[in-house]
């Protein structure tokens, strides 16, 4: 009965880990999208964000972060027993800070160890330094606000229940090949000291 048991939580850990890595790949997609639809809006131009690979590894990162602090808005905070439209102000500013920071601290540290700009906001109203601004946190915390109110657990939820057939070594496979791309997309950007555009496509 023990090993029993023991087995059914193996599988159930083994399980969240799966679903939590296709959830990390399929939002750093998405971050890749969002992201080109951004720079098509901003500057009429489409590329490869840097990347080799259509992945941004740090939208992934970011959601699955926030949902394991903050949950989405329905469950924030339902000990303190707040309710209602509160929930999502509360979600959303919250969403905003984390952005503000998480793109100053990128922002920063790119400078300072790859050597150039990473990108910059200077041009937009109400910039803080040239790495955020109050209106671009206000964009991507309303996003992040709806895709965790209204996506996130329906696509977790699917994902979950179709794992248990896939071998956890091919979904491991995938987390080692976005994290290779990362580094040799960070390592391509610090040896050329800019960025690394393998192709770009202009509108304008």
């Amino acid at each position: 009965m023990e090993k029993t048991i023991k087995l059914g939580s193996d599988n159930m850990k083994s399980n969240i880990i799966k679903t939590d890595i296709i959830m990390l790949t399929i939002i750093s997609f998405i971050g890749f999208c969002f992201e080109d639809i951004w720079m098509i809006f901003r500057h009429g131009v489409l590329d490869n964000r840097n990347m080799y690979l259509p992945f941004l590894f740090g939208y992934g990162l970011l959601i699955l972060v926030l949902y394991y602090i903050f949950g989405t808005p329905k469950n924030l905070f339902n000990k303190y027993k707040i309710k209602g439209f509160k929930k999502y102000i509360i979600y959303f500013l919250i969403s905003m800070i984390i952005v503000s920071i998480g793109e100053l601290l990128l922002g920063i540290c790119v400078e300072k160890f790859l050597g150039y700009s990473y990108w910059n906001y200077s041009t937009i109203p109400l910039h803080i330094t040239k790495y955020t601004s109050i209106p671009t946190s206000i964009g991507f915390a309303l996003v992040i606000t709806l895709f965790m109110n209204y996506v996130f657990e329906p696509l977790r939820d699917t994902i979950s229940k179709k794992v248990d057939k896939i071998p956890l070594i091919i979904v491991l496979l995938m987390l080692i090949v976005l994290l290779i791309d990362l580094f040799i997309s960070f390592k391509t950007m610090y040896d050329n000291v800019g960025r690394n555009i393998l192709w770009q496509i202009r509108f304008r």
